[in-house]
């Protein structure tokens, strides 16, 4: 079992599903339930129950991807749903052995996801102001070391022979053959676009530059409640943002 140490981020959720995230050091966490002292936890098991100094109960548990996300990411321009995220990854076919090419970083919460999951992301964003802000929340989440963010325009970023490129930008559909040379043949592509004609138009370049098993789609999300018979929600997720996926074959297609 993984005990705590001196310096680790630890997530604090109390009797009413609450949490909070606190770093481990020589200082108290004072709560609307009484006061823990952080120095005493080291040692403990993640998972331990703690008491305050009223006698209250808090679990501590070690943060995930998404924990970390809630309390650090600072937002900024609009980010891709984590439904969308889902699609994304799995129709990529992304593993940890995967080098991705990411345009449009925005507030990187996509970019945190590929970083967890893959052996390397490497992805631009051109706005000086979207890319100061990914910079800082990469580094927040511990991302830089397989994480090469750039003040660049896509069509400058490094390397080939990506795995997957991923774009969530303007005018897709004229970056297409210029990015398309960047990924190996049999590698994948994901493109995200809140409108349906510019989709639409993603299609047609993809299919003009050797791609092939082009999807068109859009994921909506409605939860149901249990409480008190079960029944659909009222409110759902819906519309989001339109997905295309497709596999290169290369230029001789």
């Amino acid at each position: 079992m993984v005990s705590i140490k001196d310096g680790d981020e630890v997530l604090f959720i109390d009797p009413t599903g609450k949490t909070f995230l606190k770093k481990i050091c020589m200082m108290s966490f004072h709560t609307h339930h009484g006061v823990i002292s952080l120095n005493d936890l080291i040692g403990k098991p993640y998972g331990s129950t703690v008491k305050t100094s009223t006698d209250k109960s808090f679990i501590i548990v070690k943060p995930d991807l998404r924990d970390l996300l809630a309390k650090k990411l600072r937002r900024g321009p609009q980010i891709i749903h984590r439904k969308d995220i889902g699609l994304i990854i799995t129709h990529l076919g992304l593993t940890r052995d995967s080098v991705v090419l990411e345009a449009g970083t925005g507030s990187a919460y996509l970019t945190s996801h590929l970083g967890s999951i893959c052996k390397k992301v490497v992805t631009c964003e051109l706005r000086e102001d979207h890319f100061k802000k990914a910079s800082e929340n990469i580094a927040a989440l511990g991302l830089e070391k397989n994480v090469d963010y750039r003040n660049i325009d896509v069509e400058s970023a490094p390397g080939k022979d990506y795995d997957a490129i991923i774009l969530d930008m303007p005018k897709q559909e004229d970056i297409i053959p210029k990015v398309c040379g960047k990924l190996k043949i049999g590698g994948r592509i994901a493109v995200y676009s809140p409108c349906v004609d510019q989709s639409m138009m993603v299609c047609r370049a993809l299919e003009e530059n050797g791609f092939i098993d082009v999807i068109f789609m859009e994921c909506m999300i409605r939860e149901w409640g249990v409480n008190k018979g079960t029944r659909p929600n009222t409110m759902m997720l819906g519309h989001t943002g339109f997905l295309v996926f497709a596999r290169y074959m290369g230029s001789e297609m």
